[in-house]
């Protein structure tokens, strides 16, 4: 039996209230600094993962609103309930009578991009983050003790590609009247299959240094019925003469993202890469670079975005003035730029023809 009372326990037990000046002042400043909000959304990123990453979120996508105990079939119900909770509180599940849906903020806060772009800094940079006092110390090194998950890099990149850069692409052949692209760095293959599924004259080859990304590339060429036009190598983007031959008639060669990393080893080592793509191709080929815009603000997380660049030992991405030098040392010029108008990474696009 159990016994409940109107009455407030100020009234039954007395409450004293202790004021101490230190311990205000100490919590004070800890809320005025903003610590609760990044711990807040840290923890809420989390949770977004494990969303998706366990099969709940299709569930919720697939009937829309689920009964908890259905919702919930396979996990463990303690956590999960408890998770759910969670969510309602933050205002990404809305939950009645034994229910669970999908707020309006929760369907914005998993949709594609955005679960890719929360992909891109937790799984693929999860690893190197978790280990910058390391880096930073020198206990650790980048690429022998910290590496970044390829895998995920290559699917969520691909994700933000296909999303962002399908229409500059495809407007840049059939500018041309292109009928054939080569995809460098293809990773998992969706900007290529997408290309190809929105121009049905297109044949395109994929090449990329991962065996695994190639193999789910092909895959998925062959869900979206485009395995007959796209093909898909595991090779290096950077060494034109161990391309399968069919590569230098290509009309059009794209790169989206891959070649700043060489900034690394100074300008020289991109012009040396451009200067080989320049002697195989064809008379009417062109090299489509596409490259993020680095502006050290905070806009589109760019901050996070040099960051990463900094702990992985890459060269840092940089602006179209420092890019359009090192195209007037190579025997390469730039003929266009492509810019994405209002929306969307801050990445440019180089329209390169031999000189």
């Amino acid at each position: 039996m159990s016994v409940t009372s109107d009455v407030p326990v100020e009234e039954t037990v007395p409450v004293v209230d202790l004021w101490d000046d230190d311990r205000v002042t100490a919590w004070q400043d800890y809320h005025l600094s903003g610590m609760p909000d990044l711990l807040s959304s840290l923890n809420l990123c989390h949770a977004l993962l494990a969303l998706a990453n366990s099969g709940l979120l299709d569930r919720l996508r697939d009937k829309g609103s689920v009964r908890t105990d259905e919702l919930l079939t396979g996990m463990d119900q303690r956590v999960g309930r408890g998770l759910l909770r969670y969510l309602e509180v933050r205002g990404v599940l809305t939950g009645h009578a034994g229910e669970h849906a999908l707020s309006h903020r929760g369907a914005l806060l998993t949709s594609g991009v955005a679960l890719a772009r929360l992909g891109f800094y937790l799984e693929a940079y999860g690893p190197v983050t978790s280990r910058m006092t390391d880096l930073l110390t020198g206990a650790a090194t980048y690429g022998v003790d910290v590496t970044r998950a390829g895998a995920q890099l290559g699917k969520h990149s691909g994700t933000v590609s296909t999303a962002s850069y399908t229409p500059t692409v495809l407007h840049a052949l059939r500018s041309r009247s292109a009928r054939t692209l080569l995809d460098l760095g293809c990773g998992g293959g969706s900007l290529l299959v997408e290309v190809a599924m929105r121009h049905p004259d297109l044949r395109g080859v994929g090449i990329d240094l991962s065996p695994d990304a190639i193999a789910d590339a092909q895959a998925l060429a062959e869900r979206a019925g485009v395995a007959d036009r796209v093909r898909f190598f595991a090779g290096d983007a950077f060494a034109p003469g161990t391309w399968p031959e069919d590569c230098r008639e290509m009309d059009v060669v794209c790169g989206v993202g891959v070649l700043h990393e060489l900034f690394r080893d100074g300008d020289q080592a991109v012009v040396d890469v451009l200067d080989r793509f320049a002697a195989m191709l064809s008379d009417d080929a062109v090299v489509l670079i596409g490259e993020p815009e680095l502006r050290y603000d905070d806009r589109e997380n760019d901050s996070d975005f040099f960051l990463m660049h900094v702990l992985t030992a890459q060269g840092i991405p940089r602006d179209t003035a420092g890019w359009l030098p090192v195209f007037e040392a190579s025997a390469l010029r730039c003929t266009t730029v492509y810019t994405n108008a209002v929306a969307g990474p801050r990445t440019r696009f180089y329209e390169l023809e031999r000189r």
